[in-house]
């Protein structure tokens, strides 16, 4: 594949199928769960977004986050991940890096993140070493109704 045909496939909205990571021992573990939700959006023009969230998260019962006291608020911020920025592909190595400009996690932001990409039929399967073992996240190609 050439860049222009990884972009073109790249280009669009997928939603979370699954997250897992892989220790070093081989022990698999989902951080959000079995039914956790998300979405990757990677545009044309080379932006993107990533939201990932534990699912049936509890409501604070308040319009915003003022008036909710920072230990739900940092229990909250455990089961959500999301940032947003640009990203590059370097087609030779298989990898899409995420140029991140701003994350739920501020230091998140302070280094590319680079994810090993792959297709299969209608979904994206992206790869990435972390502290916390190999990381793997299946997404599926999300197709916008008509009307």
């Amino acid at each position: 594949m050439t860049e222009d045909d990884v972009l073109a496939a790249l280009v669009g909205a997928w939603e979370l199928v699954r997250w897992s990571t892989v220790d070093a021992d081989g022990v698999e573990t989902l951080p959000f769960g079995a039914d956790a939700t998300g979405l990757i959006v990677y545009t044309e023009d080379g932006h993107m977004s990533c939201h990932l969230s534990a699912a049936d998260r509890p409501h604070f019962g308040a319009p915003t986050s003022h008036g909710v006291s920072d230990e739900d608020l940092g229990r909250a911020m455990r089961t959500y991940s999301g940032y947003f920025g640009t990203f590059s592909i370097d087609v030779d190595a298989g990898v899409v890096t995420h140029h991140v400009r701003g994350a739920w996690y501020p230091d998140f932001a302070l280094v590319d993140q680079p994810r090993r990409y792959s297709f299969d039929a209608d979904r994206l399967v992206l790869e990435a070493e972390s502290v916390n073992g190999r990381v793997q996240v299946v997404w599926q190609r999300r197709r916008v109704r008509a009307g």
